[in-house]
Formats: structure tokens, C-alpha cells, sequence
């Protein structure tokens, strides 16, 4: 891929999309904002669960009391990232009320979707109708946060394509403590920086563990026990439909096992991208970061549904072909349907039709997402060495 393309190119590859990319936002909006007409938590669930319009952002403001929020680490303890926790706070300080927090929140995230849209389109060589016109966003951007983080992670790479390296570190830092798995990202561009001296190496890794200190240290001195909560969290975690609970394991006693495996997994995937780089000096790192992630979301012992806007995102930076990312988004949008009809019937308690859907409907659907999310990860891998005739290298492949 070469350098970033000018602000009229931009322009140019950006405009149709985004007209796609708002609408669909729109539509996503309004599909949950009822939401907010429906005050009590369990009530909120039971609604929502029903009528397909689930939203954690609607869910999780109201079992914080439907107002504004405690300072997150400090007086309460929570299962993100800091910078994720200070997302979700934020907008209760200015908007506490239920419509007014949801729809601040959203603007927000759609901003978040469409500059990430932008910085698509800047990079040649990416895919930005996958993003713009999939599925996922209507069904996943008014479920959780994870616009937040995946805006970062997007601006990284645009700013490493154009050689500003330090920038790239910083923005990847954010991203990171804002959901962590990003973290494999910064790792890929990290190992390309190799190719020029190593001081550039050493800067960026210093940028990212300053920036890392700058953003945690205060909460950490602050409410120990409560920002520590996001790492005891995750270890203890229950095993949630995964590839590990297809293969009969038990949701608890495995956990300790399903972690390893994962660790095993991803760290060994990038011991290979590693040493395919050091060998040919020709990883395309999009794809590396598409083929990381993608394994990442296979071996994990949970798959949250919002995961599914990392993958189109990620599949439309490492241009995937069209096949491939309209299975995915399809399956995004199936896999949405089938979960929460699922919750819909547990909640209703009506336990026969639960069995039947659960071994007729839901369990099927998860055998295909992984082999979805496997499928993504195998073609990112077998595609991520650039041919020696692609021409010069650009800023984000030296």
C-alpha cells in the first residue's frame, strides 16, 4: 500500500460511503433508542431481548442507577479498560438522564464510526465499503463502546502509513487501554520499525509505556483494588460460547486451561509473523493485524457479539476479498438475531423451547462463526507477504 492519499482523493472515495455509513447509523439509532421508554433494568432487559434492540450502553446506565455515574476506579470498579470505563462516565456527567446519556453517547460512537471510514478511504489499497456498508453497525454500534477503540486503532495505522511513527504509537497506545487486544497491532508495527534503527524501536515502546502510566497510574494510586478489577475479571472470567464449550469443556472448570490455550495460541501466531518478517522483510501489516486479531477472536474463551465491528473492521483494512467480508457481515448479522433470541427465550423461562433452540439453532451458529473467524484469520495469514514486485514500500511497510 502506498502513502496516504491527499484531502481531495479522500474527498473523493469518502463521500458515497458515508451517505451509506450515517444512514445505516441512523437506522441504528432508532432502532434502539426505544429503549429509553423503558425504565427498570430487568424491564429494559426483557423489552430489548424480545424486540432485537439490546443495548449495554442503555442496559449498563441503568444498573448504575440511570444518572450520573461514580467516577469509574475510584468509586466504582469496572470490567473495562480505563479508557473504555472513562468513555462510558463521561457522558453521564453531561447528559445523566436515560435519552440524554444514550443519545450522546451514540453521536459519539457514530463519530467514531464515520472518522474511521475517513481513514479508511485515506489508505489505498483498504476496502472502505466493507466497513461503511456492513451489517454490523446497525446491529453492534449502539451495543457497547467498542467504536472507541476500534477509532484509535484505525487512526494508528493511518498515521504510521503517512511516517509519523510516534503519533502512530501514541494513538495505538490509546487504543489499547481502551480495549487491550489492539495491543497486537502496535505489536505487528513494532516489529516492522525494525527495519530501521533500533533507538526508533526503543521510542516507541517508551512512548507506549509512558503514555500507558500517564493513563492508568492515577486511577491505579486512586482505587487499587477497583483498577485492578479489569485484569481479575477477565482471568476468572467464565468460559461464554466458544470454540472451548463446542468441545463439551466445562464453563468453569476449564477457564485456567481456555486462557493458556488462547496465550499459547496467539503468542505462537506471532513468533511466525515474526519470523516470516525477519525472513523476507515483506509483511504486509494490515493483514498481519487482521490474521492476529482474527485468531485472537477464534481461541479467546469469550466472544462478545460487538466483536464482530473489529472483524469488518479489520477486514476491510486488509482488504479482504468480497466473498469473504459479505459472509462475515452476513453471519454478523445472523449471529446478533440467533444470540439474543436465545437471551429472549432464557429469560421467558420457557426451558423446552430453550433445549431445542439451543441444540437446533444457536450451537449450529457458533460452529459457523468460528469457522467464519478462522476462515478470515487463514486468508489473512496466507496473503500477508507482499510480492517482491508490489513495488516500493510505503511509510506504514518501513
Amino acid at each position: 500500500m502506498d502513502r496516504p492519499l491527499d484531502w481531495r482523493a479522500t474527498r473523493r472515495r469518502f463521500a458515497v460511503p458515508s451517505l451509506v455509513c450515517a444512514a445505516i447509523l441512523a437506522a441504528a439509532y432508532v432502532r434502539t433508542a426505544e429503549g429509553t421508554r423503558h425504565p427498570s433494568p430487568w424491564g429494559y432487559r426483557l423489552w430489548s431481548f424480545a424486540a432485537l434492540s439490546y443495548s449495554d450502553i442503555l442496559a449498563l446506565h441503568e444498573d448504575r442507577g440511570a444518572g450520573r455515574h461514580p467516577v469509574p476506579y475510584v468509586e466504582d470498579k469496572i470490567e473495562y479498560p480505563v479508557l473504555l470505563g472513562v468513555g462510558m462516565w463521561f457522558p453521564s456527567v453531561l447528559a445523566p438522564d436515560r435519552a440524554g446519556y444514550f443519545a450522546l453517547t451514540f453521536v459519539l460512537l457514530a463519530a467514531c464510526a464515520l472518522l474511521t471510514l475517513w481513514w479508511m478511504c485515506a489508505l489505498p489499497g483498504t476496502q472502505p465499503w466493507i466497513w461503511a456498508a456492513s451489517p454490523a453497525l446497525l446491529v453492534y454500534g449502539a451495543l457497547n463502546w467498542d467504536l472507541f477503540g476500534i477509532l484509535p486503532l484505525a487512526g494508528g495505522l493511518f498515521l504510521w502509513a503517512g511516517g509519523r511513527e510516534r503519533a502512530a504509537a501514541a494513538a495505538l497506545s490509546l487504543a489499547v487501554w481502551t480495549k487491550l487486544f489492539p495491543v497486537l497491532a502496535l505489536g505487528v508495527l513494532l516489529l516492522i520499525s525494525f527495519r530501521g534503527p533500533r533507538r526508533r524501536t526503543l521510542e516507541l515502546v517508551g512512548i507506549f509505556a509512558a503514555l500507558s502510566l500517564a493513563v492508568n497510574l492515577p486511577f491505579a494510586l486512586l482505587g487499587w483494588p477497583r483498577w485492578t478489577w479489569f485484569f481479575e475479571y477477565n482471568r476468572i472470567r467464565e468460559i461464554e460460547p466458544s470454540l472451548y464449550l463446542l468441545a463439551g469443556a466445562d464453563p468453569r472448570a476449564f477457564v485456567a486451561s481456555a486462557n493458556a490455550i488462547s496465550a499459547v495460541a496467539v503468542l505462537g501466531a506471532a513468533v511466525a509473523v515474526a519470523a516470516i518478517e525477519i525472513r523476507t522483510r515483506r509483511l504486509d501489516p494490515l493483514r498481519a493485524i487482521c490474521a492476529l486479531m482474527c485468531l485472537f477472536f477464534v481461541t479467546n474463551k469469550v466472544y462478545s457479539p460487538q466483536y464482530w465491528l473489529w472483524v469488518v473492521a479489520l477486514l476491510a483494512l486488509a482488504a479482504v476479498p468480497g466473498w469473504l467480508a459479505g459472509a462475515a457481515s452476513v453471519l454478523a448479522l445472523v449471529d446478533y438475531a440467533i444470540s439474543f433470541m436465545r437471551l429472549h427465550l432464557q429469560a421467558d423461562r420457557i426451558w423446552p423451547q430453550v433445549i431445542w433452540f439451543d441444540h437446533a439453532v444457536f450451537w449450529p451458529m457458533v460452529a459457523f462463526r468460528y469457522a467464519a473467524l478462522a476462515a478470515c484469520a487463514l486468508w489473512a495469514f496466507t496473503h500477508m507477504v507482499r510480492k517482491p514486485d508490489a513495488g516500493a514500500p510505503s511509510a506504514i511497510s518501513v
